[in-house]
């Protein structure tokens, strides 16, 4: 493997937000004074969780063609750039093309990085990480449909979707998978506990829940954020016509000259400024952002109501509790 290549797939698996493996690691700090033997798997566990992420966004970029992430360009651009300079003589088309190979390759190659990690922790472990990526990988099918259904999918689809493509990947997962790694080393070495259904079916809730939260906080930030915080253009959800919550919601409000005008640029690549800011002001005039709202706020109430019942178990650590609660705060108000 060259020197470039190692370079550049380590500063793409390690300059983001990384929260996979923080909620991992978390997961595994549930009960109190987990034995020292599982904070190595967690270890292991946390950098295979990232690994999976870093090869599924390399992936995700090519289907979506975006071109930055996180303020950097995206691996295939990487690649394009690179080609760029060592073969100048190459048409701009095959030098894309050729860079969207090597970038699913890049992709395959973070899984298989990840896999030899993962394959050290117990096969409970592993066999749950499998089956939460078999299911999210069948909800990211799902949104590549939605967007070329010419019948919008109802709001409860795209929930449904979030939930298995973000919620459960994003949150559940890591949070489960360490807390299984912990709980199955104190039951070896401390006897019985709680069961560990009990504790998993209080994690599904929270987990379900708060990552609905962040997911459409980050449609949010897809049509009001800051580019600069954000790390990516502000509207590519609309240039690549997806159908958020917003989208859904806001559709049923319009007149018919102003479906009309939404439709001369939605799901369209010359999308401008201007057309950001007349959506914006819709979706505000309609009333769209405070629906939206509300569902963010019946999630996040859920989220506390399902955490409020994980604390109640004797053998949860009260600190990671805290920090659960302060993860609501941070999904329901983030600005990136």
């Amino acid at each position: 493997m060259n020197a470039w290549l190692v370079r550049e797939m380590e500063n793409f698996a390690t300059t983001g937000k990384m929260l996979r493996g923080a909620l991992s690691l978390l997961g595994a700090e549930l009960f109190n004074a987990p034995p020292p033997e599982t904070q190595e798997q967690a270890v292991l566990l946390a950098a295979g969780l990232e690994l999976l992420q870093a090869g599924l966004l390399v992936h995700d970029d090519i289907m979506d063609h975006d071109e930055l992430r996180r303020g950097k360009p995206t691996f295939h651009m990487r690649v394009a750039h690179r080609i760029q300079t060592q073969r100048p003589e190459i048409e701009s088309i095959d030098r894309l093309r050729a860079a969207e190979a090597e970038g699913i390759c890049v992709g395959d190659l973070f899984f298989f990085l990840a896999w030899k990690a993962l394959s050290a922790l117990p096969a409970s472990v592993s066999s749950l990480i499998s089956q939460e990526h078999a299911k999210v990988t069948l909800a990211q099918m799902r949104d590549v449909e939605f967007g070329y259904y010419s019948v919008n999918p109802s709001l409860e689809d795209v929930l449904e979707m979030y939930r298995l493509k973000t919620a459960r990947y994003t949150v559940v997962l890591p949070l489960t998978a360490g807390a299984l790694i912990s709980y199955s080393g104190k039951l070896a070495g401390h006897g019985e506990l709680i069961p560990f259904n009990s504790l998993k079916a209080a994690l599904d809730d929270y987990g379900e829940t708060i990552g609905l939260v962040f997911q459409l906080q980050d449609d949010k930030l897809g049509l009001f954020g800051n580019e600069k915080e954000l790390g990516k253009p502000v509207g590519s959800d609309i240039k690549e016509g997806k159908k958020t919550p917003y989208i859904l919601s806001l559709l049923p409000k319009l007149s018919e000259s102003e479906r009309a005008t939404f439709f001369s640029f939605f799901g369209t690549p010359t999308l401008k400024n201007s057309d950001i800011e007349w959506l914006r002001s819709k979706v505000i005039a309609h009333g769209v952002d405070e629906e939206v709202h509300a569902l963010v706020q019946s999630f996040t109430a859920k989220a506390m109501s399902s955490l409020q019942l994980l604390s109640l178990n004797p053998e949860v650590n009260v600190t990671a509790i805290a920090v659960l609660r302060d993860f609501i705060a941070y999904s329901s108000a983030r600005s990136r």
